[in-house]
Protein backbone atom coordinates (compact mmCIF):
# COMPACT_ATOMS: atom_id res chain seq x y z
CA UNK A 1 0.00 0.00 0.00
CA UNK A 2 1.25 3.61 -1.00
CA UNK A 3 0.77 5.71 2.19
CA UNK A 4 0.40 8.69 -0.27
CA UNK A 5 -2.03 7.25 -2.39
CA UNK A 6 -5.04 8.15 0.47
CA UNK A 7 -5.01 11.31 2.01
CA UNK A 8 -6.50 12.19 5.37
CA UNK A 9 -10.01 13.88 4.48
CA UNK A 10 -11.01 17.67 5.21
CA UNK A 11 -12.81 16.41 8.23
CA UNK A 12 -14.76 19.31 8.94
CA UNK A 13 -16.29 19.65 5.41
CA UNK A 14 -17.00 16.20 5.85
CA UNK A 15 -18.64 15.99 8.61
CA UNK A 16 -20.98 18.64 7.82
CA UNK A 17 -22.06 16.16 4.69
CA UNK A 18 -22.13 13.21 7.12
CA UNK A 19 -24.35 11.56 10.13
CA UNK A 20 -23.02 9.54 13.11
CA UNK A 21 -26.94 9.53 14.54
CA UNK A 22 -27.61 5.68 13.33
CA UNK A 23 -25.41 2.44 11.59
CA UNK A 24 -26.67 1.82 7.62
CA UNK A 25 -28.52 -1.18 7.22
CA UNK A 26 -27.14 -4.51 8.30
CA UNK A 27 -28.01 -6.44 5.39
CA UNK A 28 -25.53 -3.80 3.56
CA UNK A 29 -22.81 -4.49 5.55
CA UNK A 30 -23.56 -8.53 6.04
CA UNK A 31 -24.15 -8.27 9.29
CA UNK A 32 -26.89 -9.99 11.51
CA UNK A 33 -26.40 -8.13 14.60
CA UNK A 34 -27.20 -4.23 14.97
CA UNK A 35 -24.77 -4.18 17.30
CA UNK A 36 -22.06 -5.46 14.84
CA UNK A 37 -22.51 -2.43 12.50
CA UNK A 38 -19.89 0.31 12.71
CA UNK A 39 -21.33 2.24 9.60
CA UNK A 40 -23.42 5.73 10.29
CA UNK A 41 -23.37 6.90 6.38
CA UNK A 42 -21.04 7.58 3.32
CA UNK A 43 -20.97 10.15 0.71
CA UNK A 44 -19.29 10.43 -2.93
CA UNK A 45 -16.67 12.79 -2.94
CA UNK A 46 -14.71 12.07 -6.68
CA UNK A 47 -14.84 8.98 -9.15
CA UNK A 48 -14.03 6.37 -7.03
CA UNK A 49 -13.65 8.22 -4.33
CA UNK A 50 -15.56 8.56 -0.90
CA UNK A 51 -15.92 9.68 2.65
CA UNK A 52 -17.50 7.12 5.15
CA UNK A 53 -18.80 7.75 8.77
CA UNK A 54 -18.60 5.26 11.10
CA UNK A 55 -19.26 5.25 15.25
CA UNK A 56 -16.89 3.17 17.31
CA UNK A 57 -18.60 1.97 20.34
CA UNK A 58 -18.22 2.82 24.03
CA UNK A 59 -18.21 -0.69 24.90
CA UNK A 60 -18.20 -3.52 22.59
CA UNK A 61 -17.99 -7.79 22.98
CA UNK A 62 -14.57 -8.28 21.24
CA UNK A 63 -13.05 -4.62 20.82
CA UNK A 64 -13.69 -3.24 24.38
CA UNK A 65 -13.04 0.40 23.87
CA UNK A 66 -11.88 0.50 20.73
CA UNK A 67 -8.00 1.42 21.67
CA UNK A 68 -5.56 -0.94 22.86
CA UNK A 69 -3.33 -0.71 26.10
CA UNK A 70 -0.61 1.18 24.45
CA UNK A 71 -2.82 3.70 23.15
CA UNK A 72 -3.40 2.50 19.28
CA UNK A 73 -6.32 1.98 18.03
CA UNK A 74 -7.25 -1.65 17.83
CA UNK A 75 -6.31 -3.19 14.48
CA UNK A 76 -9.44 -5.40 14.53
CA UNK A 77 -11.87 -2.95 14.63
CA UNK A 78 -9.60 -0.59 12.29
CA UNK A 79 -9.87 -3.16 9.67
CA UNK A 80 -13.61 -4.41 10.36
CA UNK A 81 -14.47 -1.05 9.52
CA UNK A 82 -12.52 -1.12 6.49
CA UNK A 83 -14.11 -4.45 5.67
CA UNK A 84 -17.46 -2.69 5.84
CA UNK A 85 -16.68 0.44 4.21
CA UNK A 86 -15.95 -2.11 1.00
CA UNK A 87 -19.13 -4.07 1.19
CA UNK A 88 -21.15 -1.11 1.79
CA UNK A 89 -20.07 1.09 -1.42
CA UNK A 90 -20.03 -2.04 -3.45
CA UNK A 91 -23.99 -2.34 -3.16
CA UNK A 92 -25.30 0.98 -2.49
CA UNK A 93 -22.53 2.92 -5.71
CA UNK A 94 -21.62 -0.30 -7.79
CA UNK A 95 -24.70 -2.27 -8.12
CA UNK A 96 -23.59 -5.67 -6.82
CA UNK A 97 -26.42 -7.53 -5.38
CA UNK A 98 -26.84 -8.10 -1.49
CA UNK A 99 -26.68 -11.70 -1.96
CA UNK A 100 -23.23 -11.98 -3.40
CA UNK A 101 -20.55 -13.51 -1.21
CA UNK A 102 -17.36 -11.65 -0.67
CA UNK A 103 -14.12 -13.34 -1.16
CA UNK A 104 -10.90 -11.37 0.79
CA UNK A 105 -7.56 -12.14 -0.98
CA UNK A 106 -5.15 -9.46 0.74
CA UNK A 107 -5.04 -6.89 2.89
CA UNK A 108 -2.30 -4.44 4.73
CA UNK A 109 -2.89 -2.18 7.10
CA UNK A 110 -0.61 0.18 9.43
CA UNK A 111 -1.52 1.54 12.72
CA UNK A 112 0.11 5.07 13.51
CA UNK A 113 1.83 5.39 16.81
CA UNK A 114 0.47 6.34 20.07
CA UNK A 115 0.57 9.47 21.88
CA UNK A 116 0.96 10.64 25.39
CA UNK A 117 -2.69 11.32 24.89
CA UNK A 118 -4.26 8.78 22.78
CA UNK A 119 -4.35 6.42 25.34
CA UNK A 120 -6.92 8.29 27.27
CA UNK A 121 -9.56 9.12 25.04
CA UNK A 122 -12.68 8.15 25.36
CA UNK A 123 -15.16 6.73 23.37
CA UNK A 124 -17.26 6.37 21.67
CA UNK A 125 -15.59 7.46 18.24
CA UNK A 126 -16.88 9.38 15.28
CA UNK A 127 -14.78 8.03 12.63
CA UNK A 128 -13.93 9.05 9.23
CA UNK A 129 -13.21 6.94 6.02
CA UNK A 130 -11.42 8.23 3.37
CA UNK A 131 -11.56 5.62 0.59
CA UNK A 132 -10.24 5.34 -2.95
CA UNK A 133 -11.17 2.05 -5.13
CA UNK A 134 -9.89 0.88 -7.86
CA UNK A 135 -12.45 -1.56 -10.06
CA UNK A 136 -10.90 -5.01 -11.83
CA UNK A 137 -11.69 -6.09 -15.15
CA UNK A 138 -15.31 -7.09 -14.94
CA UNK A 139 -17.02 -10.01 -15.96
CA UNK A 140 -20.49 -10.61 -15.83
CA UNK A 141 -20.14 -13.05 -12.37
CA UNK A 142 -17.67 -11.51 -10.85
CA UNK A 143 -16.43 -8.06 -9.35
CA UNK A 144 -13.70 -7.15 -8.39
CA UNK A 145 -12.15 -3.85 -6.23
CA UNK A 146 -8.90 -2.93 -4.40
CA UNK A 147 -9.19 -0.52 -1.89
CA UNK A 148 -6.93 2.12 0.14
CA UNK A 149 -8.35 3.84 2.79
CA UNK A 150 -7.41 5.83 5.86
CA UNK A 151 -9.16 6.39 8.95
CA UNK A 152 -9.17 9.45 11.30
CA UNK A 153 -11.19 9.27 14.59
CA UNK A 154 -12.33 12.13 16.61
CA UNK A 155 -9.54 14.07 14.59
CA UNK A 156 -6.80 11.72 15.11
CA UNK A 157 -5.23 9.60 12.45
CA UNK A 158 -5.47 6.43 13.46
CA UNK A 159 -4.16 4.20 10.11
CA UNK A 160 -4.46 2.93 7.27
CA UNK A 161 -5.77 0.23 5.41
CA UNK A 162 -5.88 -1.96 1.75
CA UNK A 163 -8.01 -4.59 0.88
CA UNK A 164 -8.46 -6.75 -2.13
CA UNK A 165 -11.85 -8.87 -3.05
CA UNK A 166 -14.32 -10.13 -5.25
CA UNK A 167 -17.94 -10.83 -5.13
CA UNK A 168 -19.04 -13.25 -6.32
CA UNK A 169 -22.39 -14.51 -8.02
CA UNK A 170 -23.92 -17.74 -5.89
CA UNK A 171 -22.97 -19.88 -9.14
CA UNK A 172 -19.49 -18.73 -9.44
CA UNK A 173 -18.96 -19.13 -5.76
CA UNK A 174 -20.10 -22.27 -5.44
CA UNK A 175 -17.33 -23.14 -8.32
CA UNK A 176 -14.90 -21.51 -6.43
CA UNK A 177 -15.90 -23.03 -3.03
CA UNK A 178 -15.92 -26.24 -4.02
CA UNK A 179 -13.88 -27.13 -7.35
CA UNK A 180 -14.80 -30.82 -6.68
CA UNK A 181 -18.65 -30.44 -7.00
CA UNK A 182 -20.36 -30.67 -3.13
CA UNK A 183 -18.75 -29.27 -0.09
CA UNK A 184 -18.63 -31.43 2.79
CA UNK A 185 -18.80 -28.58 5.35
CA UNK A 186 -22.72 -27.56 6.21
CA UNK A 187 -22.51 -23.92 6.94
CA UNK A 188 -22.70 -22.70 10.51
CA UNK A 189 -25.85 -20.71 11.79
CA UNK A 190 -25.40 -17.67 13.98
CA UNK A 191 -24.47 -18.12 17.44
CA UNK A 192 -24.44 -22.07 16.94
CA UNK A 193 -23.52 -24.42 19.73
CA UNK A 194 -19.61 -24.01 21.75
CA UNK A 195 -18.18 -26.71 20.12
CA UNK A 196 -15.82 -28.46 22.87
CA UNK A 197 -12.97 -26.04 22.73
CA UNK A 198 -9.23 -26.79 24.27
CA UNK A 199 -7.72 -24.33 26.99
CA UNK A 200 -6.31 -21.07 25.72
CA UNK A 201 -2.52 -21.15 25.42
CA UNK A 202 -2.76 -17.64 27.78
CA UNK A 203 -5.26 -15.07 29.21
CA UNK A 204 -7.27 -13.12 26.93
CA UNK A 205 -6.04 -10.31 28.93
CA UNK A 206 -2.48 -11.08 27.46
CA UNK A 207 -3.80 -9.94 24.04
CA UNK A 208 -5.80 -7.28 25.20
CA UNK A 209 -8.94 -9.03 24.66
CA UNK A 210 -11.85 -9.04 27.74
CA UNK A 211 -13.26 -12.98 27.24
CA UNK A 212 -11.67 -16.68 26.78
CA UNK A 213 -13.74 -17.37 23.44
CA UNK A 214 -11.28 -14.50 22.15
CA UNK A 215 -8.28 -15.97 22.68
CA UNK A 216 -7.59 -17.57 19.19
CA UNK A 217 -4.46 -19.92 20.10
CA UNK A 218 -4.44 -23.34 21.52
CA UNK A 219 -1.11 -25.35 22.74
CA UNK A 220 0.29 -27.01 19.30
CA UNK A 221 2.71 -29.68 18.70
CA UNK A 222 6.06 -27.39 19.35
CA UNK A 223 6.76 -23.94 21.15
CA UNK A 224 7.12 -22.20 17.24
CA UNK A 225 2.87 -23.38 16.22
CA UNK A 226 -0.44 -23.48 17.78
CA UNK A 227 -3.90 -25.05 17.05
CA UNK A 228 -6.59 -22.36 15.95
CA UNK A 229 -9.03 -22.05 18.47
CA UNK A 230 -12.35 -21.03 17.04
CA UNK A 231 -14.96 -20.44 19.06
CA UNK A 232 -18.27 -21.30 16.20
CA UNK A 233 -21.08 -19.62 18.73
CA UNK A 234 -18.61 -16.29 18.80
CA UNK A 235 -20.85 -13.16 18.17
CA UNK A 236 -18.30 -11.51 15.83
CA UNK A 237 -16.58 -13.85 13.75
CA UNK A 238 -19.62 -16.45 13.32
CA UNK A 239 -22.66 -13.15 13.18
CA UNK A 240 -23.59 -14.62 10.27
CA UNK A 241 -24.14 -17.91 8.40
CA UNK A 242 -20.59 -18.76 7.31
CA UNK A 243 -19.44 -22.28 5.19
CA UNK A 244 -15.36 -21.25 5.74
CA UNK A 245 -13.30 -19.57 8.34
CA UNK A 246 -13.63 -16.44 8.95
CA UNK A 247 -10.88 -14.50 7.76
CA UNK A 248 -11.01 -11.81 10.38
CA UNK A 249 -10.51 -14.92 12.92
CA UNK A 250 -7.15 -15.77 11.22
CA UNK A 251 -6.01 -12.05 11.55
CA UNK A 252 -6.57 -11.67 14.88
CA UNK A 253 -4.69 -15.22 15.37
CA UNK A 254 -1.96 -14.42 13.57
CA UNK A 255 -1.80 -10.74 15.58
CA UNK A 256 -2.04 -13.43 19.08
CA UNK A 257 0.96 -15.98 17.29
CA UNK A 258 3.29 -12.80 16.51
CA UNK A 259 2.68 -11.71 19.80
CA UNK A 260 3.68 -14.83 21.41
CA UNK A 261 6.81 -15.51 19.06
CA UNK A 262 8.26 -12.25 19.71
CA UNK A 263 8.48 -12.66 23.46
CA UNK A 264 9.50 -16.09 23.28
CA UNK A 265 12.61 -14.67 21.45
CA UNK A 266 13.36 -12.77 24.55
CA UNK A 267 13.07 -15.89 26.79
CA UNK A 268 10.96 -13.61 29.09
CA UNK A 269 7.03 -14.25 30.30
CA UNK A 270 4.60 -13.41 27.79
CA UNK A 271 2.47 -12.30 30.41
CA UNK A 272 4.40 -9.96 31.59
CA UNK A 273 5.31 -8.60 27.38
CA UNK A 274 3.32 -5.97 25.64
CA UNK A 275 3.19 -6.49 22.05
CA UNK A 276 2.34 -3.60 19.96
CA UNK A 277 1.79 -3.95 16.29
CA UNK A 278 2.57 -1.90 13.73
CA UNK A 279 1.86 -3.02 10.43
CA UNK A 280 0.70 -5.99 9.09
CA UNK A 281 0.43 -7.39 5.07
CA UNK A 282 -1.90 -11.09 4.77
CA UNK A 283 -2.05 -12.99 1.71
CA UNK A 284 -5.92 -15.27 2.00
CA UNK A 285 -5.12 -18.35 -0.29
CA UNK A 286 -7.50 -20.86 0.44
CA UNK A 287 -10.85 -21.31 2.21
CA UNK A 288 -10.36 -23.38 6.04
CA UNK A 289 -13.00 -25.93 6.67
CA UNK A 290 -14.87 -25.89 9.96
CA UNK A 291 -14.18 -29.42 10.66
CA UNK A 292 -10.70 -30.16 10.51
CA UNK A 293 -7.91 -28.41 12.78
CA UNK A 294 -5.69 -25.50 11.72
CA UNK A 295 -2.13 -25.14 12.75
CA UNK A 296 -0.57 -21.37 13.12
CA UNK A 297 3.22 -20.96 13.34
CA UNK A 298 5.36 -17.67 13.41
CA UNK A 299 9.11 -17.22 13.21
CA UNK A 300 11.18 -14.17 14.01
CA UNK A 301 12.20 -12.26 10.87
CA UNK A 302 16.24 -13.32 11.66
CA UNK A 303 17.21 -9.25 10.97
CA UNK A 304 18.65 -6.90 13.38
CA UNK A 305 15.50 -5.26 14.49
CA UNK A 306 15.50 -1.77 14.62
CA UNK A 307 14.26 0.91 17.39
CA UNK A 308 12.67 -2.59 19.62
CA UNK A 309 10.71 -3.40 15.86
CA UNK A 310 9.90 -7.29 15.30
CA UNK A 311 9.15 -8.37 12.12
CA UNK A 312 7.20 -11.99 12.23
CA UNK A 313 6.32 -14.45 9.57
CA UNK A 314 2.85 -16.06 10.68
CA UNK A 315 1.48 -19.03 8.77
CA UNK A 316 -1.89 -21.17 8.68
CA UNK A 317 -1.65 -24.29 7.36
CA UNK A 318 -4.83 -27.45 6.97
CA UNK A 319 -4.32 -30.72 5.95
CA UNK A 320 -1.26 -29.89 4.43
CA UNK A 321 -2.55 -26.88 2.80
CA UNK A 322 -1.35 -23.11 3.50
CA UNK A 323 -4.70 -21.39 4.13
CA UNK A 324 -3.03 -18.02 4.44
CA UNK A 325 0.54 -16.04 5.38
CA UNK A 326 1.54 -12.88 6.70
CA UNK A 327 4.07 -10.72 7.78
CA UNK A 328 3.66 -8.92 10.60
CA UNK A 329 5.73 -6.02 12.62
CA UNK A 330 5.02 -5.02 16.19
CA UNK A 331 7.18 -3.66 19.30
CA UNK A 332 7.34 -5.39 22.55
CA UNK A 333 7.50 -3.53 25.08
CA UNK A 334 7.25 -4.24 29.06
CA UNK A 335 3.13 -4.53 30.06
CA UNK A 336 4.41 -3.65 33.86
CA UNK A 337 6.15 -0.56 32.32
CA UNK A 338 2.63 0.55 31.06
CA UNK A 339 4.06 0.03 27.65
CA UNK A 340 6.25 3.43 27.09
CA UNK A 341 10.01 2.57 26.26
Amino acid sequence: MNPLAVQVPHTDTEQQKLTFDRGVPRTLVHKTAVSEVLLTDAVRIGSNRYTVAAQWPQHHTLFGSGICPAGTADPQLLVETVRQSGIYLSHVYYGVPQHHPFVLTSLEYELEPPTARSAARTAPHSVLVDVACRLDAGVDDRFGMTLDATLVADGRLEGRVGLCWQALSPERYQRVRYPRGRGRTTPVRPHAAILDLPPPVLPPRTFGRLHQRDTMLAAGCTPDSWQLRLDTAHPVYFDHSCDHIPGMSLIESFNQAAALSSAQATGADPALLRWTLESSAVSFLAFGELDAPVTITAEPVPEPSELGRQPVRVAAEQDGRLLAAAALIGVLTSAAAGGAQ
